[in-house]
């Protein structure tokens, strides 16, 4: 067994493309952080304050390295660290004096922003905003440089190749001869499959962090990541952000090996999977209707393909927990990968 994964292992670090996921990976951080640098330096610092007996609302300009934290009622921009932590603390109290029915989301970000504020102050640091920097380092670290899902496809592709390049390339006889079961073949690959998610994960978050320090300003990674986050620190969140995307490709990854062991296809294993990827915020957009009419069709699995949602502080149909989303995407990756077992024991390996 062990074998067979450094076999499988050999055959994908030795191609070509190997290096050239890193290098996609890697250029892909960086054009994101170029852009996002290059947004922020567009960012308007305007705003407009409506005094009383004005027919007009007056122009005012915020100059450059000033932070903006919020707005005040009046529509000021807060410039104060302390003043926008009494902001947040009345909009909070503002938030549970309604309905929490009517407003479920509302009291929770606004804890988190008091929460995110506060730790600020306490610590003496002034956050990084649009109209001081843009974002800091460990903001754009904790988002692992906003390309998950290009790598979510490239996981996929090798997934694909992994079982469908063994009838294209006319090697799975071979491999059969050999004293292995096809039980533990499938297996080899699943394992050398998820290796490599994690390898790409890793330096994922290797690149975002390279790229984030020397795009942006630089403050410590154990500092608050955003507002969404609450206290989170930029460096837990990353590693969350990467925990829950795993997942996901745990999923991709399972999808992947049934359709190209079934139908020895790996365009159609990419399709497939791809279509996952891309069509589940038309469905979750649906379900998001539905699932508060009939609640368990938030165990579906394409509701629990937000959980990477979770992994950035926010909430998903149905209020799922992160710990409940990542058990459904398990028993769901596990299923799958049964299923093929089963199908690839019966399949006929004759390259007709």
């Amino acid at each position: 067994m062990i074998n067979l994964v450094i076999n499988e292992s050999r055959k994908l670090i030795f191609r070509r493309s190997f290096i050239v996921y890193l290098i996609i990976i890697f250029g892909l951080v960086a054009l994101v952080g170029g852009i996002n640098k290059y947004a922020y330096s567009l960012n308007s610092n305007e705003y407009f304050e409506q005094k009383a007996g004005d027919e007009e609302p007056v122009k005012k300009t915020i100059k450059k390295g000033i932070p903006v934290f919020t707005y005040s009622e009046d529509g000021k921009p807060v410039t104060n660290l302390e003043e926008a932590v009494k902001i947040s603390r009345s909009n909070l109290l503002a938030a549970q004096a309604k309905e929490k029915e009517d407003y479920p989301n509302e009291i929770a970000y606004a804890q988190k922003e008091l929460d995110y504020y506060e730790a600020y102050l306490k610590k003496g640091v002034t956050p990084i905003t649009t109209n001081n920097g843009g974002e800091s380092a460990g903001s754009f670290f904790s988002s692992l440089g906003g390309i998950l899902s290009i790598v979510n496809m490239l996981v996929v592709v090798v997934a694909s190749m992994m079982v469908a390049s063994e009838f294209s390339d006319g090697t799975i006889k071979l491999l059969l001869t050999r004293p292995h079961k096809r039980s533990q073949i499938l297996l080899s690959k699943l394992i050398v499959c998820l290796l490599f998610a994690a390898f790409v994960t890793l330096f994922t978050m290797v690149a975002a962090g390279i790229v984030g320090a020397i795009l942006f300003p630089v403050q410590s990674f154990m500092l608050p990541a955003s507002v969404m986050l609450g206290t989170m620190s930029a460096l837990k969140a990353g590693f969350v952000l990467a925990g829950t995307n795993y997942l996901l490709m745990v999923l991709y990854i399972s999808v992947a090996l049934m359709i190209s062991a079934v139908f020895r296809s790996q365009a159609l294993a990419v399709g497939i999977a791809m279509l996952m990827v891309f069509s589940s915020s038309i469905i979750n957009t649906f379900l998001s209707l539905l699932i508060p009419k009939w609640e368990p069709l938030k165990w579906i699995v394409f509701n629990l393909l937000n959980i990477n949602e979770l992994g950035r502080g926010n909430s998903i149909p149905g209020d799922i927990s992160l710990v409940a989303a990542g058990i459904g995407l398990l028993l769901y990756s596990i299923l799958i990968y049964m299923l093929t077992v089963y199908l690839f024991k019966k399949r006929d390996v004759a390259l007709t």
